[in-house]
């Protein structure tokens, strides 16, 4: 290869048109990033609030537990007066005919 050919000479304006391409792709690839970092941003602000949600559906939940424990106590109270009064009414009964069975024998 001799000196001729290795060695080449650009214009000005093609050193020019060459310069200002590259510019516009760094410009192109610097809003691309700018992007990238406004989405990536985002992204994170959703999972902060993925988590704060999540830790508030939990509290939630436990929330609701014990409230349906409250309930099933309320729910089963009447279903427990009925049977002590019906466990009364039989043990009244019950002493009635004892009762009287034993005035009938005269003791």
């Amino acid at each position: 290869m001799s000196n001729e050919e290795s060695t080449r000479y650009v214009t000005w304006d093609v050193h020019n048109e060459f310069s200002k391409r590259i510019e516009d792709e760094n410009d192109r690839q610097n809003h691309r990033i700018s992007n990238l970092e406004d989405t990536v941003k985002q992204i994170q602000d959703l999972t902060i609030a993925v988590k704060s949600m999540s830790g508030s559906i939990d509290r939630m939940v436990k929330q609701l537990e014990k409230q349906g424990e409250r309930l099933d106590a309320i729910e089963k109270e009447p279903a427990q007066n009925w049977k002590n009064a019906v466990w009364i009414v039989i043990a009244a009964l019950i002493g009635a005919g004892i009762t009287a069975v034993l005035a009938h024998l005269g003791l």
